[in-house]
């Protein structure tokens, strides 16, 4: 049960994820590197998690180990988003359109966010970068807290693609968006994040590197022989 909860959350946690679509200044195409551990399901190895994007459509694509490859494919002109774990020929499928109107309503009526810097500073993958600490997030039905690391030395539509992935997903809880909007107003970028429940690690993400490259359109196409299903609905941020 621990370990199907966890792969909820990392469901969402995905979802939710800087892909770094660049809808601001200039439409990006290449490939950005993170790495990412799962110590809620009992693994604390770094697993690749490698995001292609070419325009307005993304794929991401995580090492789960045992459990075989998850790849995430995300459409901005469908609004559609495909989740396939390769392992169980299964898959999910979002509409990311039917979350925005319900999440312009809750970010009015949120108000003001604490998000509190904690003085602590570390350099990652070579560049500065100071934590900054947010409480209740809302992630798949479970209160979570989340420890963001943010550096200032990225360029500017990168910085502004991460504020607008975020808002765009259905995924992004409504406190934890107002939150990188106030990074991103900033200039600050995350280059880690930890999310927590009850004190206990369940998932951190660490940027490694960003490559600018022509990618094949194929790349970017969900696969023919899964059946989709519905996300299941469990409560919490702006996906349920």
């Amino acid at each position: 049960m621990k370990k199907l909860t966890g792969l909820f959350i990392v469901f969402g946690f995905v979802l939710a994820f800087p892909t770094l679509k660049l809808h601001a200044q200039k439409a990006f195409e290449g490939t950005i590197t993170w790495s990412m551990s799962m110590p809620m399901m009992g693994d604390d190895d770094q697993h690749p998690m490698v995001i292609d994007i070419k325009g307005k459509k993304s794929v991401v694509d995580i090492d789960m180990g045992a459990m075989g490859s998850m790849k995430t494919y995300s459409d901005g002109d469908t609004k559609k988003i495909y989740m396939v774990m390769e392992a169980m020929k299964s898959g999910f499928v979002v509409d990311m359109a039917a979350d925005s109107a319900l999440k312009k309503t809750a970010q009015t009526q949120l108000g003001s966010i604490d998000l509190k810097p904690t003085g602590k500073k570390e350099t990652i993958a070579g560049h500065p970068a100071e934590e900054y600490l947010l409480t209740g997030v809302k992630m798949k039905g479970m209160n979570l807290d989340m420890s963001i690391w943010a550096a200032a030395d990225f360029p500017n539509d990168m910085r502004e693609s991460l504020y607008h992935a975020l808002n765009s997903d259905p995924g992004q809880d409504t406190k934890e968006t107002k939150a990188m909007r106030q990074l991103a107003d900033k200039g600050l970028m995350p280059v880690r994040t930890v999310m927590k429940k009850d004190g206990e690690v369940v998932v951190t993400t660490e940027f490694v590197k960003y490559e600018q490259k022509s990618l094949d359109d194929a790349l970017f196409v969900p696969p023919a022989n899964i059946k989709y299903q519905p996300m299941p609905k469990m409560g919490g941020g702006g996906m349920n």
